[in-house]
């Protein structure tokens, strides 16, 4: 059996990008965020994103947008525990062509290296049974 935790961290870029939005747009953008906890599936919740943001989310509330990724970290103690972090990078309006572009900005973070990538999923360990007696069955 599997459980599912998620938890929401928002970078301090997109706090500040957060902070910025009219209320109406920030209220929305957070609203969605809290959906995300309560999904199956993050990535299935948002729109993948292509080029060099390859790897990335997108939740939308009307021209605004919030760009997150999906980081997953499997752990064994009896169950598996998946806990899925989602990293939210970037907030902000969508002006297509314009400096102040959500995606524009987003991507000049990762051509600078300072957007988080997200990081690949790693398959979980099989379990082993520790090394110890052999037992036998006694007649």
């Amino acid at each position: 059996m599997s459980i599912l935790r998620v938890t929401v961290q928002v970078t301090a870029t997109a706090k500040k990008a957060l902070a910025d939005l009219p209320r109406p747009a920030r209220k929305g953008l957070l609203e969605k965020t809290r959906e995300l906890r309560n999904c199956d599936d993050p990535r299935a919740a948002g729109k993948p994103l292509t080029g060099p943001l390859q790897g990335y989310y997108r939740i939308r509330y009307s021209r605004y947008r919030a760009i997150y990724a999906v980081q997953e970290k499997p752990l064994t103690r009896g169950e598996v525990l998946i806990h899925v972090t989602i990293l939210m990078v970037a907030a902000g309006v969508r002006k297509a062509g314009d400096q102040s572009d959500v995606y524009r900005l987003a991507a000049r973070l990762a051509s600078l290296g300072l957007l988080e990538t997200p990081a690949p999923p790693v398959p979980p360990k099989p379990i082993r049974k520790p090394p110890g007696k052999r037992y036998r069955h006694r007649r």
